[in-house]
């Protein structure tokens, strides 16, 4: 498809990183010491759509006291510096709440992001400050990339890249730490991590 005009990103455990946060956060709820990343967590507390509230408090926890310790993600400045160098548009759009829900605080979540956008040099240097976006819902996160006119969309999440209203040339990456490198990607959902991504655009 030539290089790509727009590129979208996630913004949570895709661009930020939380690693030593997750661990931290993990800690502090009380959790056994083998549960420190997001695949074992996010399970053992959301034990279904309607039965989060667990999952909720610790999301509470490391959107806001975690986010000192997030880090941009590994290859996300490469990607990024090679993006600004072709003239990529990239985009931010993220499943975030404007505020913790009130039983947990009610803290302010999009502006501590954005502000660590700024911090770690990713906004405005290479996103616009005015092509971050944060989304109430999922379905309302698909329809703004939708609108955007994304030609690749990046998320750690499968169930935005698989959900049904996500317009089908869009290219979808799952966003995974550990991905094969690739040159063309595959139709469908691939897996992929911003070195492999970097691979991929200079490869267009």
């Amino acid at each position: 498809m030539g290089i790509p005009k727009g590129i979208g990103l996630d913004l949570d455990n895709t661009v930020t990183d939380y690693t030593p946060a997750y661990q931290a956060t993990a800690a502090k709820m009380g959790l056994p010491p083998e549960f420190t990343d997001r695949d074992s967590i996010r399970p053992l507390l959301r034990r279904s759509e309607v039965d989060d509230l667990d999952w909720q408090r610790f999301q509470a926890l490391l959107y806001t006291d975690g986010l000192a310790l997030a880090e941009p993600a590994a290859g996300l400045r490469e990607f990024l510096n090679l993006c600004t160098k072709l003239h990529v548009r990239v985009f931010i759009v993220s499943h975030k709440t404007a505020t913790t829900p009130a039983q947990f605080g009610g803290h302010d979540l999009r502006g501590p992001a954005k502000a660590w956008l700024v911090d770690q040099g990713i906004a405005p240097d290479h996103i616009n400050l005015n092509d971050i976006y944060f989304c109430s819902t999922r379905a309302e996160k698909v329809q703004k990339i939708a609108t955007l006119g994304c030609q690749a969309f990046v998320d750690d999440l499968i169930e935005v890249l698989e959900h049904p209203d996500l317009p089908m040339d869009i290219r979808r990456f799952h966003y995974q730490l550990e991905a094969p490198v690739f040159d063309i990607p595959e139709l469908g959902v691939q897996p992929a991590n911003f070195t492999s991504l970097t691979t991929w655009l200079a490869s267009c």
